[in-house]
């Protein structure tokens, strides 16, 4: 596969990855400690926490892309922050 471009809008910058497997754990460290909301923590953790990924890198694999959006905060006050990866052809 070829390199990644991964961002969460307001969290990490859009930034260049060697890999899929590369860019997981730095997007899952600077989600992990924020206050996802509940329904919606198991979800993202199984898309990008440890682990995680195989259904990224099919969405990958056949289109190039791949995005969903975390919601941080409590149910009456909460920030959307799309998550984005797409392939990156240097």
């Amino acid at each position: 596969m070829s390199v990644v471009r991964a961002g969460i809008s307001g969290i990490v910058l859009p930034t260049v990855f060697p890999s899929l497997d590369h860019a997981l754990p730095i997007l899952w460290e600077r989600v992990r400690p924020l206050p996802i909301r509940a329904a919606h923590r198991d979800f993202i953790r199984i898309c990008i926490g440890p682990g995680g990924g195989d259904g990224i890198a099919r969405c990958l694999a056949r289109g190039g892309r791949w995005s969903v959006t975390l919601y941080v905060g409590e149910l009456t006050n909460w920030t959307a922050h799309p998550i984005t990866i797409t392939t990156y052809r240097p």
